[in-house]
């Protein structure tokens, strides 16, 4: 039996947890626990780089707001006319908007991130005391054994697989509804 493998490693552990009693299940036609771990598999880490690089262009784009900014003061302070002021404001507003946004991004990737590695580690934590919980009737199954006693607590552990790992989903289009204000463009380039 091969071991497998998920996004997120406290995942692919209560797998090779779940392996035993996978087994069991498959023999008895109850639902594949491991199976249920695929719907809650993630990978922090990405989205965590991916919101550090969100971040540094953040800082990038400040820099260049900044750089605009005195650009900007420096022609004023020359002559310049008022209109090249107005349009030069807008231009730094755009810029500061355009950080913000980033920045915003940037930390709402980190939250995110955070909430799926915490529902990960804890499906995984639960399911492994399930499996545990459940590993000598899992063995009678692979052994032979058909009581009604050890395929009902089988089936049972593996039914309580999968509603952890149902109600640990249940909580995700709370984060979905965080990543709506991304759907807009974060800034109107005029």
């Amino acid at each position: 039996m091969t071991a497998e493998v998920f996004e997120h490693p406290a995942l692919s552990s209560a797998a090779a947890e779940l392996a035993e009693l996978r087994a069991a299940a498959g023999r008895l036609g109850v639902p594949d626990p491991v199976a249920a771990l695929r719907h809650l598999d993630c990978a922090p880490a990405s989205i965590r780089t991916s919101a550090a690089a969100v971040d540094t262009g953040a800082l990038a784009v400040t820099s260049a707001q900044a750089e605009f900014r005195a650009g900007v003061e420096r022609a004023e302070n020359g002559g310049s006319t008022e209109a090249f002021g107005t349009w030069a404001d807008t231009v730094d507003g755009q810029y500061a908007a355009a950080a913000r946004a980033a920045a915003e991004t940037a930390a709402l990737g980190a939250r995110i991130a955070d909430r799926l590695d915490e529902l990960a580690t804890a499906a995984a934590a639960e399911v492994s005391a399930l499996a545990s919980a459940a590993s000598a009737a899992a063995t009678a199954v692979l052994a032979g054994d058909r009581s009604a006693e050890v395929v009902s607590e089988v089936s049972t552990a593996c039914t309580a697989v999968v509603r952890a790992v149902s109600a640990k989903i249940a909580s995700l289009p709370s984060l979905a509804a965080e990543l709506e204000p991304l759907t807009a463009p974060a800034v109107e380039l005029s």
